[in-house]
């Protein structure tokens, strides 16, 4: 399996198809995540609470690769995760990149990029054009 195969093969088994004890068939248990969150790198543990917890606000989940790169044992993918608001039933679309790193066929390290803002706009939870509103002064509460 490739390195892009495996990643796709994570959000496809971990993401889509929710099955949270896949996570630890994908990432290493020495294996960071970054990016997530300011001044946090995520653990095993973190990935399988992280996981359930926004699966719960969302239905339908997919992921469209736009493009990516491999070399020796790192993934590069810009990508966008599509799905539909739970209480609505909204679609909602957050374009992304993320690089992994592979050791011995698993994740051993992750960098997100994720446009939270606008995930965070589509959710109801800011206000649309939240970094319009904040670059002209505007402070949100």
């Amino acid at each position: 399996m490739t390195g892009l195969e495996l990643l796709e093969a994570w959000y496809e088994k971990v993401w889509v198809q929710a099955d949270i004890e896949a996570v630890a068939e994908f990432f290493d248990v020495e294996a960071l995540a970054s990016g997530i969150m300011t001044d946090f790198a995520a653990h095993l543990e973190d990935m399988q609470a992280l996981v359930p917890a926004v699966l719960q606000a969302v239905r339908e989940v997919s992921v469209s690769f736009e493009d990516s790169m491999e070399q020796d044992d790192r993934v590069w993918a810009r990508v966008t995760l599509h799905a539909k608001k739970a209480h609505d039933m909204t679609p909602i679309h957050i374009p992304g990149q993320v690089m992994i790193r592979i050791k011995n066929g698993k994740i051993v390290e992750a960098h997100n990029n994720f446009d939270f803002i606008s995930y965070f706009e589509q959710m109801g939870n800011l206000p649309q054009d939240s970094i319009a509103l904040m670059l002209a002064g505007e402070v949100l509460c």
